[in-house]
């Protein structure tokens, strides 16, 4: 009894203690957050808010704003240039990504096989991920030149004519979708290998004994695999092409005309060429609207309805 009673009162302080010690740590482990959310919140939010502020204003660099309500975006709803733009981002954002998406399948399984000599092909493939924008827009731009461009030189030694890539609407829009398709590309690519590393060995070699064709092998074998890493792929592309501005700036400047021009080109346009900054707000505050109208749809697609049940294939 004695022993018990010493046990009783030994708990009662060890306890506190216990509770004062969990109680600090919790309140450390969340102090550490602090830099982050503080650079999220002055990065990220803080400016959103400004851009969003900027747009209700009739704001000129140098001059006093002027409210206007939904003024600029009245104004960018009427205006043909901007439907144009939207037009044109679109168009973009369907072929690249398509096109990425589908070679990124070829490519993935032809990359899964182990032969000598792999590791090369699979450095040279996955290369153009790696460069910056800028330096694959100069790249191609000399490449897609009419005059001293090798793509026409090549297309006139086998007797094709030579096309004015850059300089007539339907191939300057042709040359953006070629250069983003090479450059990103490898990046679906990746996200395939990823998946095809997750299928079991053992349900293609029951496949190949039961004699399944390659289409039943895909369908029922590696899709459910893939799915995952297709739809991330698909999200993260989309919402690289609807903000894309690297590409057809550096290759056409948005040109021939504004054929090649998409809703990031018009806002630099507004921003950096009329010093119209509201204008340039409200367009931008439209591609995040598009942006996040996009990604919610994918993202309820990549969600499953029952977590146990789903093949991430990373």
């Amino acid at each position: 009894m004695a022993q018990e009673a010493m046990v009783s009162k030994r708990d009662g302080p060890a306890t506190a203690m216990e509770a004062a010690a969990g109680f600090r740590g919790v309140w450390w482990r969340r102090l550490l957050f602090v830099p982050t959310f503080g650079l999220l919140l002055l990065l990220a939010i803080v400016p959103l808010i400004f851009s969003l502020g900027i747009s209700l204003f009739n704001y000129s660099i140098g001059s006093k704003p002027v409210w206007v309500g939904l003024g600029n975006y009245l104004n960018m709803f009427t205006d043909p240039q901007f439907w144009l733009a939207t037009r044109v981002t679109v168009q973009f954002t369907i072929a690249a990504v398509s096109i990425e998406v589908v070679l990124g399948i070829l490519f993935g399984f032809v990359m899964n096989q182990r032969f000598t000599g792999m590791g090369i092909i699979r450095l040279i493939v996955f290369l153009p991920m790696m460069l910056a924008p800028l330096v694959v827009g100069l790249f191609w731009r000399f490449m897609f030149d009419q005059t001293f461009g090798i793509v026409d030189y090549l297309l006139t030694q086998i007797g094709l004519p030579a096309i004015p890539w850059l300089i007539d609407p339907f191939w300057a829009r042709v040359a953006v979708v070629v250069v983003d398709v090479w450059q990103w590309t490898p990046f679906v690519t990746l996200l395939v290998l990823a998946g095809l590393g997750t299928v079991p060995t053992d349900l293609l070699e029951a496949a190949t004994l039961d004699r399944a064709s390659n289409w039943m092998k895909f369908r029922q074998i590696y899709w459910p695999y893939l799915r995952f890493p297709l739809l991330l792929a698909l999200l993260f592309r989309s919402i690289d092409t609807l903000k894309m501005f690297d590409s057809p700036f550096i290759l056409t400047g948005g040109g021939p005309g504004n054929y090649t021009s998409t809703l990031s080109i018009l806002g630099y346009r507004h921003q950096i060429m009329f010093f119209n900054v509201g204008m340039a707000a409200a367009i931008s505050w439209v591609v995040v609207i598009i942006i996040n109208i996009v990604t919610n749809i994918l993202v309820k697609l990549i969600t499953p309805a029952k977590v146990g049940q789903v093949h991430t294939g990373l």
